[in-house]
Order: structure tokens, then sequence, then C-alpha cells
């Protein structure tokens, strides 16, 4: 019999102990199904259940529902804040008097709402994901209309900012274009847009602008794709009136690997922040572009987020939620003792008390994580408030999968600032505060997750019921910052992590025994273009399988590790001309399918071992499944089984022929690929859409 749906599903909050944050009207998630009971919800099968031959589907509500986010601006008492992965983008109006949410506004096209910038009592919003589209907005906080202005060409627009005039500025990422991140003007009076500049051919994007009367600037990078020859940090002034662009990087930033962000605080202070190993921050007179302090801020990868009071200047960093101040004219900023939520301050306000007298012991910073959470902190006594942005009242929607792994009557869905714990015996979900992306994780024999995070955030950790939050488990170089599969070595008991490195290039295989604390980091294991990108353990060995996040430049290559020993055992290269997105072992097969969905065997025997090291085995069968497939698909062993996902389907394959049987149509919204993990009962859990369903094989039933 079909398992009782409940009327509604809870969203918990997990941080230090579970507490109900809100309902939502959501599909419930039922009692975990048990091999004799398994409920079959697809609107295509009889109400009795599946028929024979057709795989069981239970659907178990939104994979993770929350309000991420990636920008904010405060105007007057309300901080307005643009989301992440939601669809459609939406921004929400956060009046900081009150705690309450008192506005939402959808905007048509785009996935992050990255960047904002107000000016006269307008909001200015630019998107990501919409390069043919209108990816430049302006709201009216005032009445909560929503206005498109222009497509900026192929961008993904990072940042906005506007002039004394009213003039709006724009740059972002712009993959493909020869001539570089161009530095975009909107002029509102004729509803135009021109290109001002593009003076960095060999940046891979553009990251922050900023505006004068005189001159607009724009700071470029490579904090994507980096490496090969890619521009690092570099800041330009822009002459608005001739459009001539003057490299005026402070000798201090050029090493980094890209600016930041550039704030105007006042007419005599301009503010400019990297993302470095440590990131740096310099002072520059906007009147002549003279340089009037830089210092490198300890421990840090990344600095953002200016305010000024007076001759105190505020900042953030993306390390543990750590508020850094500055005293204009002395020698090094200090960290604020009193720490805010950790992860990257997406969002960074000044309110002042209602008698000013121009000391910063009036102010009260605000400002936003990319968790969801507000955060205020006096700056007189270090008092600090939080409050949910959902508990608020911002709505909680189905973002974009990043994760999938499944034990115990738990399901974990990675996504942007939380990985959400479906508890399929109580019906609840339950909120898991990670600072950044779960791109990766797996569970252990124990019940302990492991989670390999994104951006420079390493491995982490989660033990039910004695985590009350995912805690980090170990730090990898920060170049490090972007794992891509995390897998568990039994033999060796080690876990095993596939890395890319975005600013360098390349990246890295990884192993780490847990509880050491000390990860074994082998860079470039692939060469120094490619990326660690598939992972698979068996027979005492590690295999990797590589690509390169450049579109030209070696990818593909297949190599096999001993783990113990940090040692390479035999390399080949292939003739897919794609990378490897994932590899498995079952037997003595190495199963693999590349970013484009062709799926391969590697006999293992074949490999030999001799007096001079080992020959590499020969890859046999092969079969293109782009027909069935969409980017980065990946693979799954389950009792015996192979398994396949795409953003597509879900499909079994042949073992022996890797013939595909299309199990279900799941036309999935990941980040960066579909996931798929099974329970240790043999049940599959996956996206379809963004809805997180059970699946059972057939061969099951």
């Amino acid at each position: 019999m079909p398992v009782a749906r409940p009327s509604r599903r809870q969203l918990l909050l997990g941080a230090g102990s579970a507490v109900a944050l809100t309902a939502l009207a959501a599909t419930p998630a039922p009692a975990a199904p048990s091999p004799d009971q398994f409920p079959d919800l697809s609107p295509a099968l009889s109400p009795g259940g599946a028929p024979a031959g057709v795989p069981a589907v239970t659907g178990l509500g939104p994979g993770n529902a929350d309000f991420p986010l990636m920008s904010g601006t405060l105007l007057g008492e309300t901080l307005w804040i643009g989301s992440r992965n939601l669809a459609p983008a939406k921004v929400v109006g956060y009046h900081v008097p009150t705690g309450r949410v008192t506005a939402t506004a959808v905007l048509p096209t785009g996935n992050f709402v990255q960047s904002s910038a107000g000016w006269g009592g307008a909001l200015y919003l630019g998107v990501t994901d919409a390069p043919k589209a209108v990816n430049l907005y302006r709201l009216d906080p005032a009445d909560g209309s929503v206005r498109g202005l222009a497509n900026v060409p192929g961008a993904d627009v990072r940042d906005v900012a506007v002039a004394p005039d009213g003039v709006v500025y724009a740059t972002g990422r712009q993959k493909g274009r020869a001539a570089g991140p161009g530095l975009y003007a909107y002029d509102p009076a004729t509803g135009s847009l021109t290109e001002v500049a593009s003076p960095a051919p060999n940046a891979t994007q553009g990251r922050a602008v900023e505006a004068t009367a005189t001159h607009a600037y724009l700071g470029v990078g490579s904090n994507l794709a980096g490496g090969g020859g890619a521009t690092l940090a570099t800041l330009y002034a822009v002459d608005r009136a001739t459009g001539r662009a003057v490299d005026i990087t402070p000798p201090e930033l050029v090493k980094d690997t890209i600016i930041r962000q550039i704030t105007l605080l006042g007419d005599d202070l301009l503010a400019v922040s990297t993302e470095g190993g440590p990131a740096h921050v310099a002072f520059l007179d906007p009147a002549d572009h003279t340089v009037r302090a830089s210092f490198a801020v300890p421990g840090t990868k990344s600095v953002t987020n200016f305010q000024r009071l007076g001759d105190t200047v505020w900042f953030t960093s993306t390390e543990h939620g750590v508020v850094w101040r500055y005293r204009l004219g002395a020698g090094a900023p200090e960290p604020l003792a009193t720490p805010v939520p950790d992860g990257n301050s997406w969002g960074f306000g000044r309110l002042v008390g209602p008698q000013p007298t121009g000391s910063p012991q009036d102010a009260l910073l605000v400002g936003v994580t990319e968790g969801g959470t507000v955060w205020t902190l006096a700056t007189a006594t270090g008092a600090v408030t939080t409050r949910d942005l959902v508990e608020a009242g911002a709505p909680a929607e189905a973002q974009l999968g990043m994760s999938v792994a499944a034990r115990d009557g738990r399901v974990y869905v990675g996504g942007n600032g939380s990985v959400a714990l479906h508890d399929l015996d109580s019906g609840t979900v339950h909120k898991l505060p990670v600072p950044g992306e779960a791109k990766d994780t797996v569970i252990l024999d124990d019940g302990t997750l492991y989670l390999g995070v994104y951006s420079s955030q390493g491995i982490w950790r989660y033990r039910p019921g004695a985590d009350g939050a995912p805690v980090q488990e170990a730090a990898l170089p920060q170049e490090q910052n972007r794992p891509q599969v995390i897998r568990w070595d039994e033999e060796h008991g080690l876990l095993l992590l596939g890395v890319q490195a975005d600013t360098t290039g390349g990246g890295s295989f990884v192993t780490y025994r847990p509880g050491s604390g000390r990860p074994r980091v082998y860079v470039d294991p692939l060469g120094a273009e490619q990326l660690v990108r598939a992972v698979a353990a068996g027979h005492g060995q590690a295999f990797l399988g590589g690509d390169n996040a450049r579109t030209a430049g070696p990818r593909g290559d297949l190599a096999a590790w001993d783990p113990e020993a940090g040692r390479q055992l035999w390399r080949i290269g292939t003739d897919f001309g794609s990378g490897i997105s994932s590899l498995v072992v079952q037997g003595h097969t190495l199963y693999g399918i590349t970013v484009n969905g062709q799926a391969f065997a590697v006999d293992l025997r074949t490999a030999r071992r001799g007096r001079g090291g080992w020959t590499a085995p020969v890859i046999g069968p092969r079969v293109d499944l782009r027909a069935i497939t969409s980017a980065n698909p990946r693979l799954l062993v389950s009792r015996g089984r192979l398994y396949g996902i795409s953003e597509r389907t879900l499909f079994r394959l042949d073992r022996e022929t890797l013939a595909a049987t299309v199990l279900v149509q799941v036309d999935a919204e990941w980040y960066s690929g579909a996931r798929v993990a099974a329970d240790d009962r043999g049940v599959l859990y996956t996206l379809r859409g963004r809805e997180l369903i059970a699946v059972r094989d057939v061969r099951d039933r």
C-alpha cells in the first residue's frame, strides 16, 4: 500500500540543535520505503503501484529549499538581497529595525543576482546566465516595480556601480570573448548601452566596478579558468570622457588573483581589495590615484564589503565570519573579537544612531551571509544579532542541487550555504549550514557524512547525533578551491578527493585519513593544465580522470595511483576529445563516462606490473550515450549494477556491452552536473527537476 502523505513539509534549522524554522507548503518526505512497500507516485503509473518492468518512483519534495543569496545593498533601513540558484531569480527587502522581509520582487531572467547598487532611491541589479536576454535591471523600492534595462552582451554580470550623474557601469564574465571582459555604460537618459573599454584580453572575467564624476574603475583577473598566462589582479582607471584605460594597480596587489571589489568611501578615498593568498587591501586617492595605504590581510583568501565612518573603515573576509577594522593612518587592520556568521558576506551596510556624533561608537554594521543569515554588529558594544532570512519571511524555494548522499533513512542534498537532511522516517527536513557549496559527499558505514566544500573550504564532516552542524575536518591549500569528487577507499581507510584549482589551472589529488587533520595533497597529478574531475577506488588503487576548465588544452587522461604511498602507477592519454566526468570500479573492470557522454570500460587485469614498473591497461568497449545524456554525467555501482545519471535521464548500463536502459526521464536541475546516490537497500536518490525522488529499480521489486 502507498504510504500516507502528510499535508505539509517542515523545514528545520540545524545549528547546535535542530529547531523549527517555518512550515512550507510542499510535498512531504514519506517514511522510508521497505522492500515490500514502495509507493509509486508517478502520475503515469497505476494507483496500485508500478506495473511490471517499470521502476517505482517516489517524490520526496524539494531537494534543498532555502533562500540562497549572492548580493546585498542597504538603502535606508532596508537591506535588499539578491537570490542565487533560484528560479525565477528574486530580490527581497529586509527591514533591519523590525527584522522582517517586507518586500519581494521577481526578475524574469538570470540565475545569480550577483550585483546591486543603489542610486537616487532605486536599486540597479546585474544577473548571470542571461547572455542573450536582459541582464541589467532597475528596481524601484517605492512600489516594487522591476524594469529591464539592457543586455550586457554575453555576460554573467558580476558587478554594477552608478556614477554621480546616474550612468550605470557594469562588468562580468564573457566566456570566449577575444577582447576579454568589457566595461559597459548604460545611460538612463537615452536608454543606450555602450562598451567603454576592454583593456585586458587575457583576463577571464571582470569582477569589480566603481565610478566617480571623471573616471570609471574596472577590476579584472582570473579567479575562474585561470592559469595558462591569464591576467592576474589588475585595476584600471578609465577616463569617462575618452574611454582611455590606465593600469593603476598598486604594486602590492599585482601578484594576487583578481580585484575583488572597488568602493568609493567619500570623496577622498577609494578602497580596493583582492582575492589571493593572502588577500590585500589598498586605499587610493581618487583625485590622482596615489596609494595612501596598502596591506595584506593575514589568513584570508578574499576581502570585500567596505564601510567607513570618520577615520574608521570596516570590511569583511570570507574566512570564519571575521569583520576587520582599519583606522586610516594606522599600520595594520585588526579583526574584531566578536565573530559574525561564517561564510561569505555578500552584502554589508552601516546604520548610524538617531543622533550621530561622527564617532564609530554610533555605527551598526549590517551584513548577510551566503547561508541566508542577516547579522548586525554594534561597534560600540560588540553585540551581534542574527536572523534567518526564511524565518524573517523570505521565500524558501528549491534551489539548484549540488550533491546527494543516502544511508540509514537519511538523504542529504547539498545546495548553496546549506545541506538539506531529509529524515525519511519522520518526514522532516533539517537545514545543516555549510559555508559555501557541498560539491560532493560520501557516507561511511558508521553514518558519518564527509563533504568536499567549495570555495577553499576543504573537507567537512557531519556525524548525526553527535555534530549539531557540519564542522571543518581539514583545510586544503587555498588555490585548491573546488572539490569535484570525494570517495571512500575502504582498503586503506582514506578519503580520496579530486580537486580543481580555479585560479592557477590544473588541480590535485587528495588523500585524507579521517580524524588526522592532515590531508596529503598531490598537485597537478595529471599535468599542470588538467584538473581531477573523477576518482574511484578498487584493488588497492585509486583511479583518476582528468578534465580541463579551459576550452583548449589537454584533457581526458586516466591514471592509477597507490593512495597509501602517494605515487603514480600508470597513466595514459585517451582519444575521447573530452574530459572524464566519472569513474567507478566493479569487479575487475573500471567503468568511466566522459563529460560529453561517452561510456567506456577498462579491464584492470590488462595492467601489468613488471620490473620496470606498471604497463597501463587498454581501454576496451565504449558506447556513445550523448543521445540520452547531457554535460557531466556520472556513474554509480549499487548491488552489482551499473547506473548512470545526467540532467536528462537516470539509466542502467549493461556491464558487458554498456548498452543503456533509461529508467526515468528526470530533466533535473543541478548546478554542475547531475548526481545520484544509493542507500544501503539499493534505493536510488536523485533530482527530477528540483524535486528529490527515490527510485527502486524493477529488478529489486
